[in-house]
Parts: C-alpha cells; sequence; structure tokens
C-alpha cells in the first residue's frame, strides 16, 4: 500500500476515535494547512508567486539542513537525502543567488551592491553531512556551516529526537507514557504522523522531552548508543572542519531549549560551547545557531547574551530571508528549514521567492527578527 493510502487510513482512524462533538474543530484543523499548500502551490505555478514575494525576497537566505539521509523513509522523513539537496542547490541558482560562505555572506549583507547570495547551514555535526552531503556541495562548490553542539561531539547531549525516533521505528505499537497516548505505528505514515505529534506536544518543554527517557529505558533505546551511531566523533568534527568549503559555527553545549534555562546557564551554554570548539579546532568560532530556534525557545535575552559572548552573528529558525536591517540585529538572523522531506516544486520555490514568508505572516513584515 502507498504511502498516501496508508495516511488516509490513519486518518480515518484518528477520526473515528474522536468524540463527534471534537471532529468540527480537528476537521478545520486538519484543512488549514492542506489549503495553504494548495494556494501556495497555485501562485507558483501561476507566476504570482514571485510578483506578491518580491517585498519578501531579501539580498540573503539563509537555509536550514539537519540529517542528509541515505534512505530518507527509513528515518521517518525525518531530513531530506543527497538528491534533494541537490535540487534545492540548482533551484538556489536559477533563482539568481551565489551560495557563499557564512564570511563572505555577512560581508555581502553590509555592501549593497553585493549580488544576492545564500547560506547553507547545517545543525548538529550528524556523519551524514560528511558522507552524503559534503559530495555534492562539492560538485558545486558550494560552501557550508556546520552549527556543532558540544554534547553531540562528548557524547554528553540528551538527543530525545534520536530516542523517540527509534522507538517509533522498532515499534509497530508506541506508548507515550507522560503524554497519556498511544500510537499505531504499523506503517511509514503512522509512524511519521507519530513523531510529528510527540514532537508537537513536547513544543519547548524541556520536562516533557526529560519525561521520555522512561520509554526509552522501557523499550531499551540507548540514546548515546544513537549519538554514537549518528553523529560525528571529535576525529571526524577535526577532518571535516578542515575541508575549505565547511566553516564550523556554534551550537550551545547541551541543546536544550534556552528560554527555560536561567541567564547564567545559558551564558555557560553559549561560553563553553564556543570555547570547546575553538580549542578543539583552533580556530575561531564567529556564529551561533540556536536550538530549535522558534519564537518560545529564545528570543530577545538569548540575542543579547549570544552579542555578549562574542558571536558576530545568530542564527534563529524564524522563517525570513536576510535584509540590510538584520544589521542592527545581527543575533536574530532568520533562517528557512529546507530540510524536510518530501519537498515539492512550489514548497521549494515559494521559501526562495518570499512567498512563504508573505503567507505564514499575512503580508506582514519581511524582516523575521523576533516573529
Amino acid at each position: 500500500m502507498s504511502y498516501f493510502l496508508h495516511n488516509l487510513r490513519r486518518v480515518f482512524r484518528e477520526l473515528q476515535a474522536q468524540p463527534f462533538s471534537q471532529l468540527p474543530a480537528r476537521l478545520q484543523a486538519m484543512a488549514g494547512p492542506k489549503l495553504t499548500k494548495l494556494a501556495e502551490e497555485a501562485a507558483v505555478r501561476t507566476g504570482a508567486g514571485g510578483m506578491i514575494g518580491r517585498r519578501y525576497r531579501g539580498a540573503g537566505i539563509a537555509l536550514m539542513f539537519h540529517e542528509v539521509h541515505g534512505d530518507v523513509d527509513a528515518e521517518l522523513r525525518t531530513g531530506c537525502d543527497a538528491d534533494q539537496l541537490e535540487r534545492i542547490i540548482g533551484a538556489v541558482k536559477a533563482s539568481g543567488r551565489d551560495i557563499v560562505s557564512m564570511e563572505e555572506g555577512l560581508r555581502r549583507l553590509n555592501d549593497p551592491g553585493s549580488r544576492p547570495f545564500a547560506l547553507l547551514t547545517f545543525d548538529d555535526a550528524y556523519l551524514d553531512n560528511r558522507e552524503n552531503a559534503l559530495p555534492v556541495l562539492e560538485r558545486y562548490q558550494a560552501p557550508m556551516t556546520l552549527f556543532v553542539p558540544t554534547g553531540m561531539i562528548d557524547r554528553s547531549l540528551y538527543a530525545w529526537w534520536l530516542g523517540l525516533r527509534e522507538l517509533i521505528k522498532s515499534s509497530d505499537t508506541v506508548e507515550i507514557t507522560a503524554m497519556g497516548a498511544s500510537f499505531q505505528t504499523g506503517d511509514l505514515a503512522s509512524k511519521a504522523a507519530a513523531m510529528r505529534q510527540v514532537t508537537a506536544w513536547i513544543g519547548t518543554d524541556q520536562a516533557k522531552a526529560d519525561a521520555l527517557a522512561s520509554d526509552f529505558a522501557r523499550f531499551g533505546v540507548s540514546v548515546p548508543g544513537l549519538i554514537d551511531h549518528y553523529a560525528m566523533t571529535a576525529e571526524d568534527l577535526k577532518a571535516f572542519a578542515s575541508h575549505p568549503l565547511v566553516t564550523i559555527g556554534a551550537h550551545t553545549k547541551s541543546h536544550r531549549f534556552l528560554s527555560g534555562l536561567s541567564e547564567s546557564d545559558v551564558r555557560g551554554e553559549f561560553s563553553s560551547n564556543k570555547m570547546f570548539l575553538e580549542d578543539l579546532l583552533q580556530t575561531a568560532v564567529e556564529t551561533l545557531a540556536y536550538p530549535y530556534g522558534t519564537e518560545k525557545a529564545c528570543g530577545a535575552r538569548e540575542a543579547e547574551i549570544a552579542a555578549q559572548t562574542g558571536f558576530q552573528a545568530s542564527f534563529t529558525t524564524r522563517p525570513g530571508q536576510l535584509f540590510a536591517e538584520h544589521l542592527a540585529t545581527p543575533q536574530l538572523m532568520p533562517r528557512i528549514d529546507f530540510g524536510y522531506a518530501p519537498q515539492s516544486v512550489a514548497a521549494c520555490a515559494s521559501r526562495l521567492s518570499g512567498l512563504h514568508r508573505a503567507m505564514i505572516t499575512r503580508f506582514g513584515d519581511p524582516v523575521a527578527t523576533l516573529h
């Protein structure tokens, strides 16, 4: 049975389990994103997307990726594959942008006469960035910045998202105790939906993420073992960082939700990570990406501390492009997620043209900072 049919069956199963009084709200919540995608597709296909998005197209754009899988379905579509990365690079170039290093991108943002540019950024230091992404980047001579958390390299990080994925991958029925929820996960569509729903339940609540540990233990899921399998070691990172296309940035010590930490803990997350990477690599680390990067995960306080720590620029995950106005708030640079699968041609074009920002803000401010 196809992914589409499995997904349709899952939706019907969930609707049947829903109390009748809650069905209208549930159906409305399901229909909203679908209608948005249809409108996005229509705007791109008719050429209206470029006109609508013109005001939202900046001098630069920062693209965000995480894992670049050999088999995206086997990893529940939590990343993209090398073919998708190559298609995106082609689309970026076709849009008239140069793919440049972080240093060159920040220089161009300061120079109104510079050509439009794009930054490729990857988070968390996954081994597949070297195995699957780097060969594509080499073919196109496309620089990239890798944002690295200390805990991924020294194996101290609680990568709950890896544990959750492994739990769902390995079971046909998954119970999340703290959530009070049970999921039927016998096919890819159901597994991917469960991953999305549990992640949405966690939101930016570290306590909820921590609560998954009991389920991991119950089902024999080893987060340290998963990090060993998926992430670079210190030696891997040193070799990777020496590549002429690669720049290393900071990504905190523990990859926790910063908004839930004290000011002193946030300061420690930034400074210890910066020091760890600079000591390991013997080079300056001048940029930062906030873990999760959403409005609820980080904000003005974190931006101020990042500046005090000595970072030249710091990146959120607020979707938007890079404008000269961001020079006034360099610790709140936006990034757009391109590293998810499946991704339609229209979705990619919408993000590159500015249409996506226009739609999600209801034609609000083109310059994404705190919002």
